[in-house]
């Protein structure tokens, strides 16, 4: 028996969680979206080449419509929605509960030798962010970030993860924000996001949400 435990924790540090976890910031101001739920994408800045950006706007617009929202002309849309992401080489902390604020969940933490990159040791972090603005005054009423940490440096591998945990919830509920006098009700919060991994080409499943213990 002893053998075959020992196989099981061998095995389990190798694959790591059984799930991807992401870590999700929120900003929202007080009444985001009541009533009308239409949309369109900001235009991007000019000059700007992002060879992804069909495949994240198709990947964000697929969800958007999973949670009632729904594309409509820029002129007539309610919501403006704001659209970018990031990758970049990330360091790696000491693992510990947080997953997805330091490292890959389950990797260990690397060995570090001045000069010598170990492969397959460098660590990513992708990032994607949505910023929702009112048509009618133009004021940003919901934001929200997603991070993921990998060891993959490209950001099309990170895209479906991303897009499931931002709008895991429209909006993350702020219940846990609030104070007795609810001076910083509009406050950014944080929230840690459970994926399972679907069958091949099947969008990541949401398993859990809980707020980022303080």
């Amino acid at each position: 028996m002893r053998p075959i435990l020992l196989l099981a924790a061998c095995a389990a540090v190798l694959t790591g969680c059984a799930g991807t976890e992401t870590a999700v910031r929120v900003r929202a101001a007080p009444g985001f979206n009541p009533g009308e739920h239409t949309y369109a994408f900001a235009e991007s800045l000019q000059g700007v080449v992002d060879p992804d950006a069909a495949r994240w706007e198709a990947a964000v617009a697929g969800r958007l419509a999973q949670v009632g929202f729904v594309a409509a002309p820029a002129p007539s849309a309610h919501y403006r929605v704001a659209l970018s992401h990031d990758t970049h080489p990330a360091s790696v902390a000491v693992l510990d509960a947080h997953c997805a604020e330091t490292s890959p969940c389950g990797a260990p933490p690397p060995l570090r030798a001045p000069g010598f990159p170990w492969p397959g040791m460098k660590t990513y972090a992708h990032s994607l962010t949505l910023r929702f603005f009112d048509r009618d005054d133009g004021r940003e009423v919901y934001a929200v970030s997603a991070t993921k940490r990998d060891r993959e440096p490209r950001a099309a591998v990170a895209i479906d993860a991303l897009v499931a945990s931002a709008l895991a919830r429209v909006p993350f509920q702020r219940e846990t924000l609030r104070e007795a006098s609810g001076a910083n009700e509009n406050r950014a919060t944080e929230w840690k996001v459970t994926l399972r991994e679907g069958d091949r080409n099947a969008e990541p499943r949401v398993s859990g949400v809980s707020p980022m213990p303080r």
